[in-house]
């Protein structure tokens, strides 16, 4: 019975030294191994670190915060990287639910009028819940805005309606994404 419980214990140790460690944040591909064609599922690796693997086609992350408070952008970032171009949308608090899928034209949410974003192929994202405005109903972020990367051309804020914000990326052409998720952002990553 003793020789029982002692394996019972060590192995009980063993499990829980196992999950003691935290893992680190997710590392794009190197430049010199090109993203893989993958589905777009998202794979949750802590409680605040979701990513999806790299792939062209649709990706959605369902969350359901409790609201209120909506979640609101408060800020739209864009970077290039080794390998890939970053935009990251900063949301403080818990994240909304998110979609992001190539369009064939970007269109205004509510009145569904075209828009102009400088690019051959169009990553929408939308978020929900989500505001891009302040309770007193300022924005947070607006208008369409060039970046300078050589991939994400530009990008632009097409809807803030109805607790949805949707974010169109002007891109040089259809490419593997892969999005995920930190304290406070979320990213998406347009591979090179």
């Amino acid at each position: 019975m003793q020789g029982i419980n002692a394996l019972i214990l060590v192995t009980a140790l063993a499990v829980a030294g196992g999950c003691a460690g935290g893992s680190s944040p997710a590392t794009p591909p190197p430049a010199t191994t090109p993203p893989p064609v993958a589905t777009g599922t998202p794979v949750t690796t802590e409680a605040r670190q979701t990513v999806t693997t790299w792939a062209s086609s649709p990706t959605t992350v369902p969350h359901s915060p409790a609201v209120p408070p909506v979640p609101v952008v408060t800020g739209v970032r864009y970077a290039a990287h080794d390998g890939y171009d970053r935009v990251v949308l900063d949301i403080p608090g818990a994240p909304p639910g998110y979609s992001v899928k190539y369009v064939p034209e970007v269109r205004r949410d509510g009145s569904g009028e075209p828009v102009s974003i400088p690019g051959k192929a169009f990553l929408l994202i939308t978020l929900h819940p989500a505001q891009a405005h302040r309770e007193n109903g300022t924005p947070t972020v607006t208008g369409i805005h060039r970046t300078g990367l050589a991939h994400v051309q530009a990008y632009g804020i097409v809807g803030d309606y109805e607790g949805y914000v949707s974010i169109a990326l002007g891109v040089d052409r259809v490419r593997n994404f892969h999005v995920g998720e930190l304290n406070d952002r979320i990213y998406l990553d347009v591979a090179v």
